[in-house]
């Protein structure tokens, strides 16, 4: 009965000892070795003999001259040494890398004394045409004066005409106000009995 319950566990332990070493077998080769500005490899199981081609990330080219192949070599189950190499892709702008800031800063300041010399420059010019132009201002100042003095005159003569045709238009209505006023009382006095004698009243009354 003792051998029994012995044999039991040692059965068990060649089970899983047996196993664990066919899983070795079946997978001898390690993980895929990471590589820079690849992709992350993916992980399984991998055999001798078994091929894996990495992938550059984006924004980058596989370098000419190099390879994305690495094979699970039979002498020691080992991935062969990889050469790839990722380059940036031409074809896409990147940023600036940190190490040109002090090329931008006199990049900066280059560009900033030219914006000074030219607004220099341009002031320069603009008081060279300003003295040049002088005269030619102050006579169209003297154009401009007089225009607005003939548009005052116009103006003034726009109100006195105006002014007169409004006078007019009353004594026009002051008169025709009068002769209508003489007309009806010439109507009136013609249209009333003349005074006459009583006796005269008194004889066509009988």
């Amino acid at each position: 009965m003792a051998l029994v319950s012995l044999a039991f566990p040692v059965c068990v332990m060649i089970v899983c000892w047996s196993q664990l070493s066919s899983s070795d077998n079946s997978c001898p080769c390690p993980e895929i070795p990471k590589l820079n500005l690849t992709n992350l490899p993916q992980q399984g199981c991998f055999k001798i003999h078994d091929r894996f081609r990495y992938k550059c990330m984006d924004g980058y080219l596989r370098k000419a001259g190099t390879s994305t192949l690495i094979k699970c070599e039979n002498p020691g189950a080992q991935w062969s040494k990889p050469s790839l190499v990722c380059i940036p892709d031409p074809r896409i702008t990147t940023t600036q890398p940190p190490k040109a800031t002090s090329t931008t800063t006199t990049a900066t300041a280059s560009t900033a004394q030219m914006m000074q010399n030219s607004s220099t420059v341009l002031e320069q010019g603009t008081s060279t045409q300003t003295t040049t132009h002088a005269e030619p201002v102050m006579e169209t100042t003297g154009q401009t004066d007089t225009i607005k003095n003939a548009t005052h005159s116009a103006l003034e003569i726009d109100a006195a005409t105006t002014t007169a045709a409004t006078v007019i238009t009353v004594l026009l209505v002051t008169l025709c106000t009068a002769g209508i006023v003489l007309l009806y009382q010439r109507r009136r006095r013609e249209h009333t009995p003349v005074n006459q004698d009583p006796e005269e009243l008194c004889t066509l009354n009988a």
